[in-house]
């Protein structure tokens, strides 16, 4: 584990860039179904209080307000400014009981503004929607498409931390349930399989293609060994804060335009340097390949580097390659065994990259060629 400082800069770094189930259930989701409605576990109570301006040149403005919100059922003052005035949202949870409070201004034609956002007269409908938002979600509002994930920086931190630490047995050979539930997982953090998941699954169970855990994930991180298992079954996690500010693991069918949880992290940002990383991916060696397969290959790169590699399943199977079968060559020469296996995998449009989990752990990662992705 990282020294106390360096993983406190590591996670700014992050922060700145960043029914059949019979033979599945991980009892997580049935003690989620056995919860106190959300409804009834934390009640919001959501207040306004309207700032005029010292001039306006819509002197009706605030009655007008008054009575849009009163008809919403928000309690509405509309006031002079105080000293201690901060325009925005905030809110105090008191038992089961979630006070929002929102200090907005109304300027000088008329309009609530905030500090991210504003509202006219005639947009009713649009504030309507985010008095919603605040009832139900409080004053962070919906986390969709918020950074990440919609959590505050403390609380992703702490998921972050938990998520850090590392697998204490090996997975391989183990069946998807059997390996998520030697992952230890927090049970403040409670899986979620959504509908579509459990669709997927059963789908594989009935084409009798829900194979066994390939990879040892010993010593990973548990939040990149979580992920790595997910994508052999072509699913992925991503935190989800739910209204009543607990945060579940949602585990859906992967897409590659989810905000999912990463299969390792991109060392750059987190000002990690490849060459301390992996020194011996990248010094200069003499390396010669004579007809030999890929899956071949993988475990050579890992004798002579000292780094794992895993290979992106769905890229194979996308790809329609069958890593036997695919043989490669290169020539006898000086050179680094990033650079020569760089070429061998470009020959069927496959690209390396160097990751490291939440421990700062390396490893190779190698997925579908992306030209948007740095390589």
């Amino acid at each position: 584990m990282n020294a106390p400082s360096t993983y406190s800069i590591k996670i700014t770094f992050l922060i700145a860039a960043l029914g059949f189930l019979g033979t599945l259930p991980l009892g997580n989701d049935t003690q989620a179904e056995k919860k106190i409605p959300i409804s009834k576990r934390l009640r919001t109570e959501l207040s306004v209080d309207l700032i005029l301006p010292r001039t306006q040149s819509n002197p009706l403005a605030g009655q007008k307000w008054a009575g849009i919100f009163r008809d919403l059922g928000v309690y509405i003052r509309v006031r002079q400014r105080q000293a201690n005035d901060a325009v925005g949202v905030e809110q105090f949870i008191y038992g089961t009981i979630r006070r929002v409070k929102v200090t907005g201004q109304i300027d000088r034609s008329g309009n609530i503004v905030l500090p991210d956002k504003s509202f006219r007269l005639n947009e009713t409908e649009k504030l309507k929607e985010w008095i919603k938002e605040l009832q139900l979600y409080g004053a962070q509002g919906t986390p969709k498409g918020q950074p990440l994930w919609g959590m505050k920086k403390a609380e992703f931190k702490k998921l972050y931390a938990e998520l850090a630490k590392t697998v204490g047995h090996d997975t391989s050979g183990l069946s998807l349930t059997e390996s998520i539930r030697l992952l230890n997982l927090p049970a403040e953090y409670p899986l979620k399989f959504t509908a579509a998941t459990r669709t997927h699954l059963s789908t594989l169970q009935e084409q009798q293609t829900l194979s066994p855990v390939k990879h040892d994930l010993r010593k990973f991180a548990k939040g990149t060994a979580l992920s790595m298992i997910l994508r052999g079954y072509s699913l992925s996690f991503s935190p989800r804060r739910l209204p009543d500010e607990s945060i579940e693991l949602n585990i859906e069918p992967y897409h590659k335009t989810d905000r999912s949880w990463p299969i390792g992290w991109d060392p750059a940002p987190l000002g990690l340097k490849r060459l301390s990383l992996a020194k011996k991916m990248y010094q200069s060696t003499v390396i010669e390949i004579h007809d030999l397969p890929i899956s071949q290959l993988i475990p050579k790169v890992h004798s002579e580097t000292d780094l794992d590699v895993y290979i992106d399943p769905l890229a194979i199977t996308s790809a329609g390659l069958n890593l036997d079968k695919l043989i490669v060559n290169f020539p006898r020469k000086r050179t680094s065994w990033s650079l020569c296996l760089r070429t061998v995998l470009a020959q069927v449009k496959l690209i390396q990259q160097l990751r490291v989990d939440e421990n700062n752990r390396p490893f190779i990662w190698v997925t579908l060629f992306d030209s948007k992705v740095k390589k």
